[in-house]
C-alpha cells in the first residue's frame, strides 16, 4: 500500500524495484500476455503502482507532480555506458502547441519531473530478466533548458509554416520530434497545410540520455561550453558559437597555429585550433553539449575559385546489411535524421594561406533525405540484390562499378571507402560478371558541389 500523493512514498517504491528483475516484479504474469515495446513500462505500472496504463496528458502521479518512464541503457565493449534509445515523452498534437510558450506546452504538463527506471539491456537475454539497476528523479538541469526551450521553439515555428510534414530529429539538439506510430503510414492532419504529417512525439534524443547516464551513474566529467559566461541563454546554440570565435575570423592557420601554440600539423588541425578559439582544453566533440545533440564537426576548405576539391565521405557500410534492409530502417537513413553537422570554414587567399572565415551549424532536410539519399540508397540496393556490381574491367585492370556516381542526382553518391583495395566486405549475391564474392568498402558521400551550395 501506498499513498498516490506522496512524492516519497512513490520513489519509495521505485528504489524497491531496483535490483529486481521483471520477473521477480510481475506478479501479475504481464509478459506473457503482451509482446509490445512497452510491456516493460506496463510491468511497472500494474504490478509496482497498481494502476493500468492509459494516455492521460497529465502526470502519471498528478499530485506529486511525477511521470514514470522506464528505459534501457547498455554497457558498451569498451565498458562505457550507452542509452539504447531516446525517450520517448507524449504525442505531440499539431493543433495544440504552435502558439503556447514550453512553460504552458503538453511538454511541460506532462514531463516537468519525470521518475526513470533504468534498466540494463543485455543482448540475448530474455527481457523478462533484465535488471532494474539505477532510480533517477530527473528535471531538465538549467544548463540543458535554454537549448530544449530552443529545440521546442523550432519544432512549433515548423508547425506554424504549414511544414510539419518536413520535421526532422536532426533539426534540434537535444529535444526531439520522433516519429510515432504503427510504421510510416502513421500520419495525422496540421493547422496551416492540408499535407498530412507523420505521428510525431516528444522524446529526448539517444545521445542526449546517453550522456545523462554517463554523467549520472559514473560521474564522469566533460567540458561544458554552457558554463563559460560567453555563452548566454537568451540566444541560440549556433549563435553562441559564432559570437565566442568571431574575434578569429580572417586569420590564417598560421597564425592560429602561433597564437594557441600548437606545433606540427597533425591530422586534425583545423578542429583542433576551432577547440581552442572556443576556449577548450579538449576536442570539441567531446563536450556535453556536442555529445548530447549529435553534433559532428567537419572541416570545410574551399579553394579560391569557390569550390571544395573532395566530397564528403560518411560511414561505411556492409552489403549483406543494405540488402535485406528498407529504407526507413536503414543506417544511413537514421544517420542522417539523428545527427547535426558543424561545418568549421576555411577558405584558400590568393597567397595560398588557409584562412578561417565562419561556422555553420545545419543537418539534412528531410524532403532531401527522402528523396535524393533515398534514390541512391535503393539504387544501391538494387545493384548489390541483382549481382551485378561490377560494370567492366578499365584498361589499367582496374574494377569499375555500377554504384550511383557523383553525377547520379547531384546529391550524394556511392565511393571506396576502404584501407586499400583488399578491405573488402562479403557479398550476399556473388558478382556475375567477376564471381567476386566480396568486394571493396563502400559509403555514401555528400557530393562536393552539394556541400559548397549548403555553405554558400
Amino acid at each position: 500500500m501506498y499513498d498516490m500523493t506522496s512524492k516519497s512514498d512513490i520513489l519509495m517504491i521505485a528504489e524497491s524495484c531496483k535490483g529486481k528483475t521483471f520477473a521477480e516484479i510481475d506478479n501479475r504474469n504481464i509478459l506473457s500476455e503482451t509482446g509490445n515495446k512497452g510491456a516493460l513500462g506496463h510491468v511497472i505500472e500494474m504490478n509496482a503502482y497498481e494502476y493500468d496504463r492509459n494516455a492521460n496528458p497529465n502526470k502519471d502521479f498528478l499530485i506529486a507532480g511525477l511521470e514514470l518512464k522506464v528505459t534501457p541503457y547498455r554497457k558498451n565493449h569498451d565498458g562505457t555506458l550507452s542509452a539504447k534509445e531516446r525517450l520517448v515523452l507524449n504525442m505531440i498534437d499539431y493543433f495544440a502547441d504552435y502558439d503556447k510558450d514550453i512553460m504552458d506546452s503538453s511538454l511541460m504538463k506532462k514531463n516537468s519531473e519525470l521518475l526513470i527506471l533504468f534498466y540494463l539491456y543485455q543482448n540475448g537475454i530474455d527481457r523478462a530478466n533484465y535488471t532494474i539497476t539505477h532510480i533517477l528523479d530527473f528535471q531538465f538541469p538549467d544548463e540543458d533548458f535554454p537549448v530544449i526551450r530552443e529545440d521546442y521553439n523550432l519544432i512549433q515555428t515548423k508547425i506554424r509554416r504549414g511544414e510539419a510534414h518536413l520535421i526532422s530529429e536532426s533539426d534540434t539538439m537535444y529535444l526531439a520530434a520522433c516519429t510515432k506510430g504503427a510504421n510510416s503510414l502513421s500520419t495525422r492532419k496540421q493547422p496551416f497545410s492540408s499535407i498530412v504529417a507523420k505521428q510525431r512525439a516528444y522524446s529526448l534524443k539517444t545521445t542526449y540520455m546517453t550522456q545523462i547516464i554517463r554523467k549520472r551513474f559514473t560521474k564522469k566529467s566533460f567540458e561544458c561550453l554552457y558554463i563559460t559566461s560567453e555563452f548566454q541563454k537568451t540566444i541560440s546554440f549556433e549563435e553562441n558559437i559564432r559570437r565566442k570565435v568571431a574575434k578569429f575570423y580572417g586569420k590564417s592557420q598560421h597564425e592560429l597555429k602561433n597564437l594557441f601554440h600548437i606545433s606540427g600539423n597533425p591530422k586534425n588541425l583545423n578542429e583542433i585550433l576551432f577547440s581552442r578559439m572556443l576556449g577548450l582544453k579538449g576536442k570539441v566533440s567531446k563536450t556535453d553539449e556536442f555529445l548530447k545533440a549529435n553534433i559532428v564537426p567537419k572541416t570545410i576548405r574551399i579553394n579560391e575559385s569557390g569550390r571544395i576539391k573532395e566530397s564528403m565521405s560518411f560511414p561505411n557500410f556492409e552489403f549483406v546489411e543494405i540488402s535485406v534492409t528498407d529504407w526507413e530502417e536503414s543506417d544511413v537513413r537514421a544517420y542522417f535524421d539523428e545527427t547535426k553537422f558543424l561545418f568549421i570554414i576555411f577558405r584558400y587567399n590568393v597567397s595560398g594561406d588557409l584562412i578561417f572565415e565562419n561556422v555553420k551549424l545545419w543537418n539534412m532536410p528531410i524532403d532531401i533525405l527522402d528523396i535524393e539519399v533515398r534514390q541512391v540508397f535503393d539504387r544501391t540496393k538494387e545493384v548489390i540484390n541483382s549481382g551485378e556490381i561490377v560494370s567492366h574491367v578499365s584498361k589499367n585492370g582496374n574494377l569499375i562499378n555500377n554504384f550511383p556516381g557523383i553525377s547520379f542526382n547531384g546529391v550524394c553518391h556511392i565511393r571506396p571507402h576502404g584501407r586499400n583495395k583488399k578491405d573488402v566486405y562479403q557479398l550476399p549475391v556473388a558478382d556475375k560478371k567477376t564471381g567476386l564474392t566480396s568486394y571493396t568498402k563502400q559509403s555514401f558521400w555528400l557530393n562536393n558541389s552539394y556541400v559548397i551550395s549548403v555553405i554558400e
